[in-house]
């Protein structure tokens, strides 16, 4: 095999680790609300891009591409929120199978600008987009284990027996959690258009970099904009009062360096891969991490017919996403 291929698929596999891990060091500790944990997450990675930055000779600010930061700013300030109540795992699979619906949109009809990308099989995309879609809604009807770290002034508690504080959510609170990561997961699914759409129109940026992992810095400046903006009125809503757990500070921000590294190793397998491969592998892989962080160590979901249910949904939404990635190929018509 040529380097490039090996140098993508070791990136991909890196990133799949690395996007897979991004929330387990914050998931040690009490991250609160995560209004004030997800200003720390984007300094962490506006720390680490701004290292990268310095490795790659420090190129242009891309304005626009700051952008797409602003969007990952935004679906990354609610997604602690939305972690407290369905857990890492539905949370993470859930804006996954959103953002890919997102992203083959945007691409598929050449929304927001882009290029139109018709594929080769017109049948086989859509087949795996309605499995996409099964697999997604699947995933409403898996029940995680009630998360101890949800404010108890804002729930129901009871006591076991044991001991053990059980906290639960009501049915309205669990659906309006999911709207909600379908929300984040549409800001995370565009947050690369931006980036996209410079590199489509080099007539408007003749000045661009034409490698991706340039354009790192930029995006997270954008991230990090958005993260202190989303703090500070958080702040004036809670009257100068935010919740802040000391503890929780460095985790964030390790979880934001590890989204960071993540996100460089995800656009060096993007340019060195067929995207038929990359995106297969760097859009459900990261789920097999968080999975099994979850079950295996998290037991955030147990029971068998939980179980059942989440490999079920996970292999429609994994055979989807082949079928997309192949439908642009190949056609077999």
């Amino acid at each position: 095999m040529s380097n490039d291929l090996w140098i993508g698929l070791l990136a991909a596999l890196g990133t799949s680790f690395l996007f897979g891990t991004v929330f387990v060091p914050v998931r040690k500790v009490d991250a609160g609300d995560g209004f004030s944990a997800q200003m720390f997450m984007c300094i962490g990675a506006f720390l680490a891009s701004t290292f990268i930055h310095g490795l790659l000779g420090f190129p242009p600010l891309q304005g626009f591409a700051m952008i797409g930061g602003a969007l990952w700013g935004i679906g990354n300030a609610f997604t602690l929120q939305i972690m407290n109540r369905l857990g890492m795992a539905l949370t993470a699979l859930v804006c996954s199978t959103v953002s890919c619906l997102t992203g083959w949109a945007t691409s598929r009809y050449g929304l927001l600008g882009l290029p139109a990308a018709v594929p080769a099989s017109i049948a086989m995309n859509y087949l795996g987009i309605i499995l996409l879609v099964i697999g997604g809604v699947m995933y409403l009807f898996i029940k995680n284990n009630e998360q101890g770290n949800i404010r108890v002034a804002e729930n129901s508690a009871t006591n076991d027996g044991n001991g053990k504080l059980e906290i639960s959510i009501s049915r309205v609170e669990r659906a309006l959690s999911f709207l909600a990561a379908v929300l984040c997961g549409s800001f995370l699914g565009s947050m690369w258009t931006p980036i996209s759409y410079i590199r489509s129109h080099p007539e408007e940026f003749p000045k661009a970099p034409a490698d991706s992992i340039s354009y790192q810095f930029s995006f997270y400046c954008g991230g990090i904009c958005v993260g202190v903006c989303v703090f500070i009125i958080y702040s004036l809503i809670m009257r100068n009062k935010p919740w802040f757990n000391p503890s929780g500070a460095v985790p964030t921000m390790i979880g934001g360096i590890i989204f960071a590294i993540g996100m460089s190793l995800f656009v060096i397998a993007i340019d060195n891969l067929d995207q038929a491969i990359a995106y297969p592998i760097c859009a459900m892989a990261p789920n097999l991490v968080v999975l099994s962080w979850s079950i295996l160590y998290f037991k955030e979901i147990t029971g068998r017919r939980n179980l059942i249910f989440l490999a079920s949904a996970y292999g429609l939404t994994l055979t989807g996403v082949i079928l997309i990635a192949i439908s642009k190929e190949f056609s077999f018509a």
